[in-house]
């Protein structure tokens, strides 16, 4: 084996002990010995032989030892060779998912086709997986805007109601100068609606409504000001629904027995707003279709503790993700299970994603 932190430089025996440590670590959340891997490995390597493998490991930069006479535990060098290594062989792996995740989705989805809603869909993908699920919803910027409604409430404010696509309905209180008819306000509106034709979410952030008018009168005066209203309701909307479950599946394991990672962890899912920020700026080439990012390859400084699946689901990529988030030895092999066979689901049902 060369001295290389890269897992191609790994050769069958080197490979198949670190594989054996990162699944004994991930089990117990304790350094590894020299003993145990002989055990997992059924005798068929010498131990005088695992422990020079452990040590040449350790030099390539894929184990640590803690301290001078423990066991090692793997770095994220380490749990990425076996990360790649799942993720390989996923296409044959993926029917290996055990029968009962296959009969707790059943039982979570209900009969083929139910809507679920997303709060739903996120409990399930955090029993399927026993660590922390997020589920961020289907951006809206595709989405078209149907139709603009105007309820005038006295004292030159008016409620203005934007109806999208999916039957969403956004709502935004905004000055409507007090001189405007009725009359005049209704031909603005009907102006503003055919406007609306044809365009997305996308469209009226950028200003597709906001076109001036050659011709000044109470009109296109008040149409001026609908359209700036409309735009400030939709630039409102979120980027997506995001929810996130299963802290408590997380909060026994060693790693959070220490305050730093456990702060870093309650920062990170109280801020629905970062979660999103996160799981956006999380792109990356992916395999199987999932992305992974163990410890410090993650960029999010409040993540570099832990471990992050991800995978998208909808047409194209683009409906929404999927995600798992757990201590860095989290359970890789059902977390893919897990994200794969909901995905899968939604893939083939989106109307599951409706409450």
């Amino acid at each position: 084996m060369a001295r290389q932190g890269s897992a191609a430089t790994l050769d069958d025996r080197s490979r198949d002990i670190l594989e054996a440590i990162v699944d004994l670590h991930i089990e117990t959340g304790r350094p590894v010995s020299s003993g145990l891997v002989e055990r997992a490995v059924g005798r068929r390597v010498s131990s005088a032989t695992i422990r020079a493998v452990m040590k040449l490991l350790e030099e390539a930069g894929f184990l640590l030892q803690p301290h001078t006479s423990s066991g090692r535990v793997p770095t994220d060098a380490g749990f990425r060779s076996f990360v790649d290594g799942l993720q390989a062989g996923w296409e044959f792996r993926r029917h290996e998912a055990p029968p009962e995740m296959r009969r707790l989705l059943d039982d979570g989805l209900g009969p083929a086709a139910a809507p679920a809603g997303v709060p739903r869909l996120a409990r399930l993908l955090s029993r399927l997986t026993d660590n922390i699920s997020i589920i961020l919803g289907p951006a809206w910027e595709a989405t078209p805007v149907e139709r603009v409604e105007v309820y005038p409430r006295g004292s030159g404010r008016a409620l203005m109601v934007v109806i999208l696509g999916g039957s969403r309905v956004e709502t935004g209180m905004f000055e409507l100068a007090a001189d405007f008819p009725e009359a005049v306000v209704d031909e603005a509106l009907a102006r503003l609606n055919r406007r609306l034709r044809d365009l997305t979410v996308a469209d009226v952030r950028g200003g597709a409504l906001e076109k001036p008018d050659l011709v000044g009168n109470p009109a296109t005066r008040c149409l001026a000001q609908l359209a700036a209203a409309a735009r400030r309701v939709v630039d409102e909307l979120e980027d997506g629904d995001v929810e996130l479950e299963g802290v408590a599946n997380v909060l026994d394991e060693p790693e959070f027995h220490e305050p730093e990672p456990l702060q870093a962890l309650l920062r990170f899912v109280e801020s629905p707003r970062l979660i999103r920020r996160t799981l956006d700026r999380l792109e990356r080439p992916v395999r199987a279709g999932f992305g992974v990012w163990i410890g410090a390859e993650n960029p999010v400084g409040e993540l570099r503790r832990f471990a992050l699946v991800t995978r998208r689901f909808g047409p194209g990529g683009r409906g929404g993700i999927l995600a798992v988030l757990g201590p860095r030895r989290m359970f890789y092999q059902r977390a893919f299970h897990g994200i794969d066979l909901l995905g899968r689901a939604i893939d083939n049902h989106p109307e599951r994603l409706a409450c």
